[in-house]
């Protein structure tokens, strides 16, 4: 049996983050997603704080070393 959970039902987001929250960026893509791949290793491991939030859990990142800012999807961020 399948159960209808209202919004007061949800369970909060634990792994959510926060504007201002320093990350940093994981390839969590195989070889064969090439644009997401090779976007992805260009920023590997590096560091950034959230300035924005974007719809579909996605963020915008800005990077101190290179001032600029770049777009991530959640799972392509850790807490850093």
């Amino acid at each position: 049996m399948v159960q209808q959970l209202t919004i007061f039902d949800a369970v909060p987001v634990k792994e959510a983050f926060a504007i201002g929250d320093l990350v940093e960026v994981v390839v969590n893509v195989e070889e064969k997603e090439v644009e997401d791949y090779y976007y992805l290793k260009l920023y590997e491991g590096s560091k950034g704080r959230i300035v924005k939030f974007l719809p579909k859990r996605q963020y915008e990142v800005l990077f101190a070393k290179s001032n600029q800012i770049r777009i991530f999807r959640h799972g392509e961020l850790r807490r850093g």
